[in-house]
């Protein structure tokens, strides 16, 4: 960027402290600046070599080919606008702008590597342009020193650095957002002597934004919003005489023709370039999929989740030197007033509590943690790298100035140490204020990208696969089988399908990889989803995220196939042969207990229950009908009514619990009664 005066400039005559003062050129830190880049350019881009699919790569994967073909047919093909139902699922794709995706299927005609390591790789590197883009914002702002700590404190953020290899719709967004900021301040701040460059680089960032996400269209009231800053904070805090006139030109020549850039890469926009750019915003504000979230411990739907979700979110998986840096940026904001580059500081920081704040009061439709809003990330971790480096030099003015970068260096440990600790499952991180991973752990979600179903696989083909030969025919069921089937597109003799995990003793699989998104939350929190015959698990510091079970017996199939054939005896017979290999497992106690029930055993139906309930005591309806059976026994019936009534209010166990309370009535000879409860087991 220029460092030439601006018309806004402060007069030289300002008084100034150190925290208003750019720092001035040094070679040591321009020197650690580049290196810094070159480190983390090579390591992003070796890491993305380890990371699996995440939950929208194949669709988005799908969609760039689409566009491609839409492009080089001339438009003749329309793939993308009839996407088939398996990668357009929630029927919005198209509203999706598409540039990366693009330009993945354009690089993926020529790239060495495979189809998704491809993707990978350039994902890494539009994390790294994020990076690379926000330290040189505050380069401008505040020089070298502070252009560095923004690298490393951003590339230390370990949730930002694991979406950063696989989420192929957030950190392209975040990287063009931020880069399209960039343009925009270096195109305001070289007026009135801008070039026509300047101006083609601000509108085609723009355009890229858009063309990647609808939402990047917020870029253009923007440009109004800093054209204000540069108006008002000099006029207000400098007693300098500014002209408004002077930016209404590039905010109606880059807002206009910005916009209509958005649509050159993006069928959809192509369609009708004034409207359809809209009707996509409007679609994708009030997007209508709702997605069950872990929550505080509570599973909610995403349309219903507080609007502490995404304040709480950030702050419990952002480090402490994220969090402290931001809270230090705002506590010097005041002091920054008067120094020439406060309104492109200020316009920063608009440009990251501006969304998160219009999205918490739209109420828009938000999950996973707070990855709809990774684009603003930069934003705040400019803020939060120019608090740190105000406070290392405003102690720097009192000699002292070690003591800035070493608070900051110590408290970047933790978060390089867990990303060490935990790689390639990085996303994970969660920090002391909820006790780190395990404190997270079946109270937030954890590794909703199915990053961790990719160790999973490896280890498979590594351990399981050589024992088989090649014409033996292997069953792997997951409840992600449509990702888990692109790691086994080599391996014909496995053949991938989908299970439910309520399905898991009711189908013929020989393993089953299961991952920890569509387990409930009852089963996580005793563990009892992982028997015995678990051959491999992929965790983060000690918490499963993904798992391989081997079936430890096929007597629970022949239990299942007995029931249809209604021979309960034999049913019985193999379910208690099965729980001699699987004695944890709660749903093949409990369908023991229920057949136990229908025929009258009640004592022995009991001991299944109290066992099934003392493995998970979240089964509240399982507790109240072993307690409504207790309280029988105790010759306590009355209390026996209570407790059935209240399993009934789980309707798979209603029509067992209205008979037992209809045999509980009929014993008290109330027939009518008892005839009601019968008629809504449907028993009469």
């Amino acid at each position: 960027m220029s460092t030439k005066p601006t018309p806004n400039a402060a007069p030289t005559n300002t008084p100034t402290s150190p925290i208003e003062t750019v720092s001035k050129p040094h070679t040591s830190w321009h020197l650690i600046y580049n290196i810094s880049l070159a480190v983390l350019l090579i390591a992003m881009t070796m890491m993305s070599f380890h990371y699996g699919l995440s939950g929208d790569e194949v669709d988005m994967n799908e969609y760039g080919k689409a566009i491609l073909k839409y492009f080089t047919s001339f438009g003749s093909d329309q793939t993308v606008f009839n996407m088939p139902k398996e990668y357009n699922r929630d029927g919005v794709i198209q509203y999706y702008g598409g540039l990366f995706d693009l330009l993945c299927a354009i690089v993926n005609k020529f790239s060495p590597f495979a189809e998704y390591t491809t993707r990978h790789i350039l994902n890494a590197w539009a994390g790294f342009a994020a990076i690379y883009f926000a330290s040189k914002i505050l380069i401008r702002i505040a020089g070298k020193q502070a252009g560095t700590i923004a690298v490393w404190l951003m590339f230390l953020s370990p949730f930002f650095l694991g979406h950063a290899m696989n989420n192929p719709k957030d950190i392209p967004f975040a990287a063009t957002y931020i880069m399209a900021i960039y343009f925009i301040i270096r195109l305001f701040d070289r007026l009135p002597n801008a070039s026509k460059l300047d101006y083609l680089w601000a509108i085609l960032s723009i355009g890229a934004t858009i063309n990647v996400r609808v939402g990047g269209i917020l870029l253009i009231p923007y440009l109004a919003v800093l054209a204000g800053l540069l108006f008002l904070v000099p006029k207000w805090f400098q007693q300098e005489k500014t002209s408004l006139g002077l930016y209404i030109k590039p905010v109606f020549i880059t807002g206009i023709l910005g916009y209509f850039a958005g649509g050159l890469l993006w069928p959809y926009a192509l369609q009708n370039p004034f409207s359809n750019p809209l009707t996509a915003l409007s679609e994708m504000s009030n997007f209508k999929v709702n997605i069950r979230q872990l929550f505080e411990g509570t599973k909610i739907f995403s349309g219903e989740l507080p609007a502490s979700f995404l304040p709480t979110s950030f702050i419990i998986t952002n480090s402490y030197a994220v969090l402290g840096g931001i809270v230090l940026g705002i506590f010097f904001l005041w002091s920054f007033r008067k120094h020439k580059n406060a309104p492109f500081l200020y316009f920063v920081l608009f440009t990251g509590f501006f969304p998160l704040a219009y999205i918490i009061y739209s109420k828009s439709n938000v999950y996973h943690a707070w990855r709809h809003v990774l684009f603003i990330f930069p934003s705040l971790i400019i803020v939060a790298a120019w608090g740190w480096h105000s406070i290392i030099e405003l102690l720097d003015a009192k000699k002292i100035k070690i003591a800035g970068l070493g608070m900051l260096g110590f408290l970047l440990l933790e978060p390089a140490y867990f990303i060490l600790n935990t790689f390639p499952n990085t996303i994970t991180y969660h920090n002391a204020m909820v006790g780190g991973v395990k404190g997270a752990y079946t109270n937030y979600e954890m590794d909703y990208y199915y990053n961790s179903l990719k160790q999973c696989a490896d280890w498979f083909k590594k351990n399981e696969l050589p024992k088989y030969k090649s014409s033996d025919t292997i069953l792997v069921y997951s409840n992600a089988a449509h990702l888990l089937n692109k790691y086994f597109t080599e391996n014909k003799n496995v053949k991938v399908d989908y299970i439910r995990y309520y399905e898991r003793n009711m189908k013929p699989w020989d393993y089953v990889i299961f991952h920890i998104a569509l387990i409930p939350e009852g089963d996580l929190k005793t563990k009892v989803w992982l028997p015995s015959s678990t051959l491999f698990q992929a965790q983060s510091q000690g918490q499963t995220l993904c798992a391989i079970i081997k079936r430890p017996s096929a007597d629970d199939l022949k239990a299942f196939d007995c029931l249809q054939r209604n021979q309960v005896d034999s049913a019985m017979m193999y379910f208690n042969s099965y729980l001699l290999k699987d004695s944890s497992n709660t749903t093949i106690l409990n369908m023991a207990g229920r057949i136990l029930l229908q025929t009258n055993n009640l004592d022995k139906a009991s001991n299944y229950f109290a066992h099934s309930f003392n493995i998970d005591t979240s089964q509240y309806s399982i507790g109240f009908i072993a307690n409504g059976i207790n309280d029988l026994r105790k010759n306590n019936p009355q209390q026996a009514l209570n407790d059935f009534n209240n399993a009934a209010q789980d309707e798979n166990y209603r029509q067992v619990s209205y008979k037992l309370m209809g045999d509980i009535y009929t014993q008290m000879g109330n027939q009518t009664e008892a005839l009601k409860l019968y008629q809504a087991a449907g028993l009469r």
